[in-house]
């Protein structure tokens, strides 16, 4: 049985929550007036570092110790994809049905650097109609103009696009010998495109989105995941003794490294947030995953298994965040609209027109993120996890040869036969 890693359940969970303050915080106009409020603008860094975090986890999952063992590619994009797709097909559905409360539903924000004004642009039809054929096969992100429905939904775009190379490149990868001249190799194919752009002051709409979303060029920070495992793997004993020994030197640096990248990413030249965005800071984002892969292995089980759930449901707040801040955006404009609501009924228009001039109230804020929280576990755990068995028998059984189909099955292991469901995909510490 494999190792507990239960800190780096601690990690995806934080980055997911990250990203929430990211989408939400700067609706709120008093919250730039809040103490560090300029920490929680560097989204890119967080997303990239969970890319990398999750070739990481993958690795260790699916690969291990067993250097060279051929992974399964035909289950485990099965199993990936069961882990993904009902995640965004209900969130993209729930998308859609609260377009109906937006008064411009079609509107959306082109691709701009995160300091550059806003630009918005109202598809036509026909985009709608190819917007919403790309967002059902998860084709979003190679979209480089902007993102519809649901936007941090394209960040399972480009995982589901990752999940096409690991079987067959991650052992590959884990076993080679020159690990740290491939890693390096990789930060440098991080760095290459925001070179380019850089160097040219393409900072327009096609160059942006291409470069911050294009999976192809996001590709090296997957894979230097799978490689820094590799390392970590064969050096574990002494990371964690090291960790173990400075751990409180060591976080406080790599905090004190990570909210300055923030305000240089915040306050700095366009040249310093492109290159930020992509790539510049990989060598620290590994640092981060492989201190915390090193920490918390002694957490009781209760402790472990409530890490494990905060962790899985990492997925889930990504897809979740924009409907629910939607919804409970709605919610405080309607209670705070001068008219009693059963009167809205019958002067629709002049309430809808009364709640887009509610202020946005950040004490309220709170009850959002409690919200975002305890649906997201609870959207995993009912709802996720209790479709994925029977989505995979079925694309199991359409895989299968009509000779296999007949042949009686092996017993599964007594070990598998004793997780519980979805475990095995979900948890860092499983195989």
């Amino acid at each position: 049985m494999k190792k507990l890693l239960p800190g780096l359940d601690v990690l995806r969970f934080l980055l997911a929550c990250y990203l929430v303050f990211y989408h939400t915080l700067s609706e709120y106009p008093a919250a730039d007036k809040l103490p560090f409020s300029q920490v929680f603008k560097f989204g890119g860094g967080a997303t990239s570092t969970f890319f990398i975090l999750s070739g990481f986890i993958l690795s260790h999952v699916y690969v291990g110790t067993r250097r060279g063992e051929r992974i399964d590619s035909s289950k485990f994009f099965i199993n990936r994809f069961t882990n993904l797709y009902p995640i965004h097909i209900i969130t993209l559905l729930l998308s859609i049905a609260l377009m109906a409360l937006a008064s411009h539903p079609y509107d959306v924000a082109l691709s701009t650097l995160d300091s550059a004004p806003e630009l918005m642009h109202t598809m036509s039809r026909t985009e709608v109609g190819v917007n919403l054929i790309l967002q059902v096969l998860l084709l979003q992100a190679w979209n480089p103009l902007y993102l519809g429905f649901n936007i941090p939904a394209w960040s399972l775009s480009t995982l589901l696009f990752f999940y096409l190379f690991f079987p067959f490149l991650a052992p590959r990868l884990i076993s080679m010998r020159r690990k740290w001249t491939m890693l390096t190799a990789l930060w440098a194919a991080c760095l290459l495109p925001p070179l380019v752009v850089v160097a040219n002051g393409w900072y327009g709409v096609w160059a942006i989105g291409t470069l911050q979303r294009n999976p192809l060029l996001r590709l090296p920070e997957f894979l230097a995941g799978i490689v820094a495992y590799g390392i970590f793997s064969g050096h574990a004993e002494q990371i964690e003794r090291f960790v173990a020994r400075h751990w409180r030197i060591v976080m406080l640096t790599l905090a004190a490294f990570f909210v300055g990248t923030a305000y240089l990413f915040a306050e700095g030249l366009p040249a310093a947030e492109v290159l930020l965005h992509n790539g510049a800071i990989l060598p620290a984002q590994i640092a981060l995953i492989v201190v915390c892969a090193s920490l918390l292995q002694d957490a009781s089980p209760p402790i472990a298994e409530w890490f494990r759930r905060l962790g899985n449901a990492a997925l889930s707040i990504f897809a979740l965040q924009i409907p629910f801040f939607i919804l409970f955006r709605k919610a405080q404009e309607a209670l705070g609209i001068p008219y009693p609501l059963q009167s809205c009924f019958h002067r629709f228009h002049l309430c809808a027109s009364a709640a887009s001039q509610v202020p946005m109230h950040l004490s309220a804020y709170p009850i959002y993120l409690v919200m975002v929280l305890i649906g997201s576990v609870l959207f995993q755990e009912k709802i996720i996890a209790p479709l994925r068995q029977p989505l995979r028998r079925t694309l199991t059984r359409q895989g299968r040869s009509p000779v296999k189909a007949h042949l009686p099955s092996s017993p599964e292991p007594k070990r598998a036969q004793m997780a519980a469901p979805g475990a095995l995909d979900d948890a860092v510490s499983k195989p």
